[in-house]
């Protein structure tokens, strides 16, 4: 959370004022073991969750043939991550959609609400996007070993030619295990907080006109950032959908 004067991060990292700054609390104060800037992404977490699952019960509640308001919306959604997710799973898209689908949505509005004034995003804490990444992690391994069995899974990971496999196999294991986590959690991490960095430093430059009204010189940072944080919401999905693909094997794609 930010300082109350500095604008900054308990680690020194300029940040814009959220919510929490306006609270009467003591800033310096732990729940849970928690301080409030560790806090906040939690927080944030929730709210999203309960807008997201509000507005899923709203859209879907008065379901109709001819879909109209919210309905209309949720179903343009529907439709184009469904052809997203089917262009890398095939025919097994069906049953990986939901998992693919929310993940997409819910990075998606992390990485936005951090436009809305006084709100953050989740996502520019590594905490909440390793948890993402663990994930995507366990659920390709499950489902890898769960539609070729522990055998040809294992196979899978010794990798062709198998008079390869000596070397193949450790860098294959480093890949899934250590190097495959690392890159999807820091890529959306670093890229989102350094967007959000860069635009808290152009909003503490902005000069003032009449002493009081904001010249907003970061306008085109606002732009970049919308741009990346849907784009980094993306390549989550897709390195997300494309693990599970290869997890899965050719055969059922």
């Amino acid at each position: 959370m930010t300082e109350e004067a500095h604008g900054s991060s308990s680690s020194g990292v300029p940040e814009l004022p959220t919510f929490f700054d306006l609270l009467p609390i003591d800033k310096h104060a732990e729940i849970f073991g928690l301080t409030m800037h560790q806090l906040l992404p939690i927080v944030m977490s929730m709210l999203i969750i309960g807008f997201l699952g509000f507005f899923s019960m709203m859209a879907t509640r008065n379901l109709t043939k001819v879909p109209g308001g919210l309905q209309a919306i949720l179903e343009i959604v529907v439709e184009a991550l469904d052809s997203f997710v089917q262009s890398i799973l095939g025919k097994m898209s069906d049953k990986f959609l939901p998992f693919i689908g929310t993940l997409f949505l819910y990075i998606l509005i992390m990485n936005l609400i951090g436009q809305v004034p006084l709100l953050h995003s989740p996502t520019t804490n590594y905490n909440t996007t390793l948890a993402l990444t663990l994930l995507v992690f366990f659920a390709t391994h499950y489902y890898g070993l769960k539609h070729n069995g522990p055998v040809k899974y294992f196979k899978h990971m010794l990798g062709e030619p198998r008079w390869m496999s000596p070397m193949l196999f450790p860098l294959h294991l480093v890949s899934e295990i250590i190097t495959r986590p690392l890159s999807l959690s820091m890529r959306l991490y670093g890229n989102l907080m350094g967007g959000h960095t860069v635009l808290s430093i152009f909003i503490g430059l902005s000069p003032l006109l009449l002493g009081f009204i904001p010249i907003p010189i970061h306008f085109p940072f606002v732009l970049l950032d919308l741009l990346l944080a849907a784009l980094q919401a993306f390549i989550f999905a897709f390195l997300a959908s494309f693990y599970i693909a290869g997890s899965i094997g050719e055969k059922h794609l």
